[in-house]
């Protein structure tokens, strides 16, 4: 079996890899930081309206259903990628050492 990378490809592939996932950090941040926001504008108001207008206590029960799923949501997402990313630098160190095997003299 002949693989047909290059080493510099390998490199490049590395490199974007590592680039989607600092981009991935850094926008996984920023939706936790607005989720947390939403999470506190929506919890306060949920506490306010059912006191003052006790009829609206269902209010409380789907402002909590909705952020338990969208927090679910958020984590599965975030261990999805990130076991694709394990996953994609897994195959690139096999690569990179079934290139090297094949370097070897025989």
């Amino acid at each position: 079996m002949k693989i047909n990378v290059s080493n510099s490809e390998i490199d490049k592939l590395e490199r974007v890899l590592t680039d989607f996932k600092l981009e991935w950090e850094v926008l996984q941040s920023d939706k936790a930081s607005k989720w947390r926001h939403y999470f506190f504008i929506s919890i306060t108001i949920t506490l306010v309206l059912p006191t003052l207008f006790p009829s609206f206590w269902w209010a409380s029960i789907v402002v909590i259903g909705y952020f338990a799923g969208s927090l679910f949501s958020l984590l599965r997402l975030n261990a999805k990628t990130n076991s694709q990313i394990i996953e994609h630098q897994k195959q690139l160190k096999l690569i990179r050492l079934l290139r090297n095997f094949e370097s070897l003299p025989k």
